[in-house]
């Protein structure tokens, strides 16, 4: 895999019990493409597998953790899926095959990160968008850095067409809907306030050290049955059921009419380009 498709590594440290997962695609702020999902979801089963890791640390390299899920994927994933190149428009069973296999499925990021049998804690630097917000949202702990930003850009322009059930949960109704509609981006102590991350740290590298030394020193059997009571948790408050609406609204949304006036992304994605796009789409929000 070349540099500038990117990649996440692994390093297990068994002798600490701690493994650490690092997003690296720099020059592209870290953004992932289903690649790298898939890495990352291989990289959680190697450390789920792994009896003598207690600690997973995710990070992005550089000064992101990430800034979203790669714009130039947001046709691709649904013309490469099953059913996705049958006409000129992705059947709406590749839309869902690809949303559900990629980031919110059973075997999805998300879903993967979320149900992680280990402590999982993310150090969020930077651009914490889309995917970097839903990373923070999925994890056990998070500490942010004094340059953390929060937000999901893309509702501006295709609506709402993620998990919002584990942020209402996180943040509450009313911050989820600054979030939703107000196109805000949470700054790290506005997070830290709504209850985002656990702490904010001009060194998030020293902190997210002493979290993981303190959560490895705790035995194996406690860390997991502590998680296994959060995933009961979860099921009970209907999070695995929103992650399954999640796919089936992302896959509607991708597929919706917009009125004169309004900004089509994905279309003129198509016309003109990402890059195009994603300047002219900032225009529109301005």
């Amino acid at each position: 895999m070349t540099t500038d498709e990117g990649t996440v590594e692994l390093v297990l440290d068994r002798q600490r019990h701690q493994a650490l997962i690092t997003i690296r695609r720099e020059a592209h702020g870290n953004r992932l493409t289903r690649a790298m999902a898939r890495q990352f979801v291989a990289h959680l089963d190697t450390v789920d597998a792994d009896d003598d890791i207690k600690v997973a640390v995710v990070e992005g390299a550089g000064t992101h953790l990430s800034s979203g899920w790669d714009p130039h994927e947001a046709w691709e994933q649904y013309v490469d899926a099953p059913g996705g190149a049958v006409k000129k428009h992705p059947s709406q069973r590749a839309r869902l095959v690809a949303l559900d296999d990629a980031w919110w499925g059973r075997d999805g990021l998300y879903h993967r990160l979320l149900h992680c049998r280990k402590v999982t804690i993310t150090k969020a630097v930077g651009e914490c968008y889309e995917t970097g917000l839903y990373l923070t949202l999925c994890s056990d702990l998070v500490v942010a850095h004094e340059s953390a930003r929060f937000a999901v850009p893309r509702w501006r322009n295709v609506g709402v067409d993620g998990d919002l059930s584990l942020l209402i949960a996180t943040v509450g109704l009313k911050r989820t809907k600054e979030l939703m509609y107000a196109g805000t981006a949470w700054d790290a102590p506005t997070a830290l306030r709504h209850g985002l991350v656990d702490g904010v740290s001009a060194d998030p590298d020293g902190e997210a050290v002493r979290l993981a030394e303190m959560c490895a020193s705790i035995m194996r059997d406690g860390i997991v049955t502590e998680k296994y009571a959060v995933f009961a948790s979860l099921a009970k408050m209907g999070v695995d059921h929103a992650f399954a609406a999640a796919t089936v609204v992302g896959a509607s949304l991708s597929n919706i009419h917009f009125q004169p006036g309004e900004y089509n992304f994905l279309a003129d994605q198509r016309r003109h380009g990402s890059a195009a796009a994603l300047e002219r789409s900032r225009r529109h929000l301005e």
